[in-house]
């Protein structure tokens, strides 16, 4: 059987390696997209405070408010840890370095946001399932195995 696609352009896994770049350069416009000092000063604490106000999940709401909105330090340390994140499943993803990990951080990350936003933000709950469904099928199949650092390493 013939390992490339109906059009004889490229293997199965080659696809899914421009998948997984695809989904790196998402995590990575959404760092981009912030306004990153201001997110990291803990501005964005106004909204996150409204989507948990009369939240749909309220035991996610509750986790929210005693981990993150407990302080403005806390909400600070959210917010550096929210584009670290994002920056480094960005880099991960891309590159195909440390594959493995980063689509475990990007599917966290994704549910989190997911149940954030909850039934209030509907226009984001697409983006955030699609990129967790993609980081499933890119897990199962071992995506960083092709044109990544992965291959190169392991």
């Amino acid at each position: 059987m013939d390992p490339h696609d109906i059009f004889d352009w490229l293997t199965k896994e080659e696809w899914l390696a421009l998948l997984r770049i695809g989904l790196g350069l998402w995590w990575l416009e959404s760092v981009r997209h912030k306004d990153v000092p201001g997110f990291l000063r803990g501005e964005s604490r106004g909204w996150v405070e409204g989507l948990v106000a009369d939240h749909p999940v309220p035991a996610f709401a509750n986790m929210i408010r005693k981990v993150s909105l407990r302080s403005d330090r806390a909400w600070v340390v959210t917010s550096w840890l929210v584009v670290l994140g994002e920056f480094s499943v960005g880099v991960s993803l891309t590159f195909g370095f440390l594959t493995f990990a980063g689509l475990a951080v990007g599917a966290f990350l994704n549910l989190n946001y997911f149940l954030l936003a909850g039934l209030k933000d509907q226009g984001e709950q697409g983006q955030n399932l699609m990129m967790f469904l993609i980081s499933v099928v890119l897990f199962a199949t071992a995506a960083g195995q092709t044109w990544g650092v992965d291959a190169l390493l392991f």
